[in-house]
């Protein structure tokens, strides 16, 4: 007769009645490289079930076992936040095509952006616009560096940057941060006023260095060039 204790359930979120209306779409959120937080997306379902703690012990079971990403949580009560890390030991089992990257020419706009609304006490700082004009009226040093080092960076690279297509750049690089869930648009037809998420903290967390040392990196490119 066989022992009935060696049959478990593995992934015990399945059995949450919740799991048949949400488990669909917050899959396919958090493989999109989406965070979930709590007040973005919009639906609240799918933080709840993330915060139920047997809920995401098993899903980081499931994630591991089935794709080798690991689902990770960060921060704590109102600013905590649910990722999917692509990699564990470089050997994700999801196709690179289908991998969220960030282009470097949008992680130098975010370290800037980041210096200016974290380090510089700019916490007004809530739209694309304004990050543009405060760019133009009182970093023009750093404009015209981060200007070069798009550039020479910008995996669609040419002459250098005219005005325009400087802040197109920009302009997509927010839009990315939004699509990662870092920020959430006030107006999704005109996308430029946001409010800053939680989440925000993983692109300050991974280039914190960076970011501290940003005024020396735009020095020493300024004197080279």
């Amino acid at each position: 007769m066989a022992d009935d204790t060696s049959e478990k359930v593995t992934y015990s979120f399945l059995q949450d009645k919740k799991a048949r209306a949400v488990f669909a779409s917050l899959d396919y959120a958090l493989r999109s490289g989406l965070h979930i937080q709590r007040e973005y997306p919009p639906d609240p379902n799918m933080y709840r079930f993330l915060s139920d703690y047997s809920n995401y012990e098993s899903l980081r079971d499931y994630y591991r076992d089935f794709y080798k990403m690991d689902l990770k949580t960060d921060g704590s009560e109102f600013n905590r936040f649910y990722y999917l890390d692509f990699n564990i030991g470089g050997k994700s089992n999801v196709p690179a095509d289908n991998r969220e990257y960030l282009k470097s020419e949008y992680i130098i706009i975010g370290m800037l952006f980041l210096k200016m609304y974290k380090l510089d006490g700019n916490i007004e700082l809530e739209s694309v616009s304004g990050f543009i004009t405060l760019l133009y009226d009182e970093y023009e040093e750093e404009k015209t560096a981060i200007r070069k080092l798009i550039n020479d960076n910008a995996s669609d690279k040419g002459s250098d940057l005219s005005d325009q297509r400087f802040e197109d750049v920009v302009k997509k690089a927010f839009s990315k941060f939004a699509d990662l869930g870092w920020l959430m648009w006030e107006d999704t037809a005109s996308k430029d006023n946001f409010k800053v998420m939680p989440s925000i903290e993983r692109l300050r967390s991974a280039y914190r260095p960076q970011i501290e040392t940003i005024d020396e990196l735009i020095k020493e490119y300024n004197e080279v060039r």
